[in-house]
Parts: C-alpha cells; sequence; structure tokens
C-alpha cells in the first residue's frame, strides 16, 4: 500500500517532500538536507504531461525530420523538393513525412498528384506552451 502525505490544493494534489523521503528511507538522507526542503510541496507528473514531453524527442530526435521541418518552416514544400535539397532517398523523406503527419506537427494538401507539406505552427506551439507548464518554465510562483 503506498501512502503519500498530501495537502490538497485549489485543485492539486501535493506531496509533502520530507515526509515522503522519511517514509521511504527513513530519517537518515534528512540529517543534513531537511532544513533545504522544509515546506517544500510538489506534484508527481501526470502521465499526460510526460507522453507531451516524449512526443518532443520523437521529433527532435532524428537528423531527417529536423531537417525537413527547418524547411518546412521557411516554405511549404513537396516531397520531391525535400529529397533535392536533403540529397536522402524518398523512401526516407516519406516514412518521416508520415510520422510527422501522424502526430500533427505537418499539414498535408494535394495539388494535381502532389503533396505539399507544410509545418503546423499552431500544434508545434502548442507542444512547447504544454511542456513549458508542465516543466512550470515561465510561470511566476
Amino acid at each position: 500500500m503506498i501512502y503519500l502525505h498530501c495537502f490538497v490544493g485549489v485543485d492539486k494534489l501535493k506531496i509533502n517532500v520530507i515526509e515522503e523521503i522519511r517514509r521511504v528511507f527513513g530519517d537518515k538522507c534528512l540529517e543534513d538536507i531537511a532544513g533545504y526542503l522544509e515546506n517544500v510541496l510538489i506534484k508527481k507528473p501526470k502521465k499526460e504531461g510526460i507522453e507531451k514531453c516524449l512526443l518532443l524527442k520523437k521529433i527532435f530526435s532524428n537528423i531527417v525530420r529536423i531537417s525537413i521541418l527547418s524547411l518546412l518552416a521557411q516554405a511549404s514544400l513537396p516531397v520531391c523538393a525535400l529529397v533535392a535539397i536533403l540529397g536522402r532517398d524518398q523512401t526516407l523523406i516519406s516514412h518521416n513525412l508520415t510520422a510527422l503527419k501522424r502526430m500533427g506537427i505537418i499539414h498535408e494538401k494535394r495539388v494535381k498528384k502532389y503533396k505539399i507539406y507544410s509545418l503546423n505552427k499552431e500544434k508545434i506551439r502548442e507542444l512547447f506552451e504544454n511542456i513549458c507548464s508542465f516543466l512550470n518554465i515561465g510561470k511566476d510562483e
């Protein structure tokens, strides 16, 4: 059974760090740091927030995807332009475009027999805002 010493704020479950350390390790590791952690209350990260952070990793962990995004940030382009500019195989470019499209990071528009890709700037902005919110970046406390 997991027991957390919690305090309910406005709508957030907070964990008392000292009490959690004491519960797991006893007092042995609190001797030197208890003063530093006095009154520290934190929220345990939600799975949903972690998954949004991992989406960022999926997007930016691949040099081809980063290169595609860099080009699409400048202009909407067809696959043939991406292949020509990046000097990569068409199947590799198409594979990464499909992955980016599934993530909602790019838009696809058909013009005759060609697909034109563009950056979904709103989705990228939203992703970064969610991550900043998850990490409490930019919030005045």
